[in-house]
C-alpha cells in the first residue's frame, strides 16, 4: 500500500487519522464516499480503531506506526462488522482485538462469503473477529489515557464509539457522517436510533471525529455536537415524510438543506446513492 494513497492527519499528540481519500471512479462505494481510521497512541503502545476498506491498508498503518513511532504493542478496536472496518484485522490476529459480542458473531456468520470474495463489491479477505468481546460500555487505559468504548444502536448492530473523556473527544466511527449517515433498521427502529443519537447528544463532548467526513474539518479540529443534530435532523423529517407520494423523488437537500446552506456539513455527490438507499430502507422498515 503506497504512502501516497493514505493521508495522515495529526489531530492531537496522542491521536492521528489515516484517510484513504475519495475516489469517484472506484467500484467500491466506501472508496467513492471517502473515509479512514484512527489511532490512539502513547509511548510504545497504540490502539488502532478499525482496519479500513482494502487489504493492505491496515498493514500499512501498522508498519507506519512501527517505523515512525517505534510502537510495538498494539490493540485493535473493531467498531462494527462492516467490511470497510475489518478488512485487514488479520494483521492484528495475534494481538487483542476488542469488539461488541455481536460483531464477533456476525463476522463468523459471514466468514465464508468474506473469504471467497462473494460479499457485495469488496475484495476477499481473511476474517479475524474480535477475541475480547463485551456488551454495553468498556473502559480501559492506554498508559495514563482513559478510553471508553460505548455501544450505540445506530447504523449497525453492535456499533461502538470511542470516547476520550478527559479530552472530551468522541471518535464516532460510522455513528455519524458528513453529510448524511447510512440507515439500517433491521436491528433497531428509526425511533430507537433517534433516541440513541439524543443519548449521544447528552455526552460531555467537544470534538467529534467520524470515519466518513469532509477532510478539511478533521484537519481543522473536527466537528462540534452540531453534527449529531445534523444527523438527527436528516432522519427525523424523512421518517415523518415517508408515506407521502413524492417521498421517493426527494433529494437529501430537501431534508438537511439548512445544514448544507450554513456549511456545518458539506455535500459530496456520491452520497446521492446513500440517500437513495436510505429512502428504500425507510420504506421497507
Amino acid at each position: 500500500m503506497p504512502k501516497a494513497s493514505i493521508e495522515i492527519v495529526e489531530i492531537k499528540d496522542c491521536l492521528m487519522y489515516f484517510y484513504w481519500g475519495r475516489h469517484l471512479n472506484d467500484e467500491m462505494m466506501d472508496m467513492r464516499l471517502g473515509g479512514g481510521s484512527f489511532a490512539i497512541y502513547k509511548e510504545d503502545r497504540a490502539v488502532i480503531i478499525d482496519t479500513m476498506a482494502r487489504p493492505g491498508q491496515g498493514a500499512w498503518v501498522r508498519n507506519y506506526l512501527e517505523e515512525n513511532y517505534q510502537i510495538n504493542h498494539f490493540t485493535l478496536m473493531t467498531s462494527h462488522w462492516h467490511v470497510d472496518r475489518v478488512v485487514d484485522n488479520r494483521v492484528y490476529e495475534d494481538d487483542i482485538i476488542i469488539g461488541h459480542k455481536r460483531t464477533r458473531e456476525v463476522m463468523l456468520e459471514k466468514k465464508e462469503d468474506f473469504e471467497v470474495g462473494e460479499y457485495s463489491d469488496y475484495d476477499a479477505f481473511q476474517v479475524a473477529p474480535p477475541n475480547l468481546v463485551f456488551e454495553g460500555m468498556l473502559e480501559f487505559w492506554l498508559k495514563d489515557l482513559k478510553i471508553e468504548l460505548h455501544g450505540y444502536l445506530v447504523h449497525e448492530e453492535g456499533h461502538l464509539g470511542v470516547l476520550l473523556p478527559d479530552q472530551k473527544i468522541f471518535i464516532a466511527n460510522d455513528t455519524l457522517e458528513d453529510p448524511i449517515w447510512f440507515f439500517e433498521f433491521g436491528f433497531a427502529s428509526p425511533e430507537k436510533q433517534l433516541s440513541e443519537l439524543e443519548r449521544l447528544m447528552s455526552q460531555d463532548i467537544e470534538m467529534i471525529l467520524p470515519s466518513h467526513d469532509f477532510l478539511d474539518v478533521i484537519k481543522n479540529g473536527g466537528y462540534s455536537k452540531q453534527l449529531i443534530k445534523n444527523n438527527i435532523d436528516y432522519l427525523k423529517p424523512m421518517l415523518a415524510d415517508v408515506n407521502n407520494p413524492d417521498f421517493k423523488t426527494k433529494i437529501a437537500f430537501d431534508y438537511n438543506g439548512q445544514a448544507l446552506r450554513d456549511g456545518s456539513i458539506t455535500w459530496w455527490e456520491p452520497y446521492t446513492e446513500v440517500h437513495d438507499l436510505n429512502k428504500a430502507a425507510l420504506i421497507m422498515r
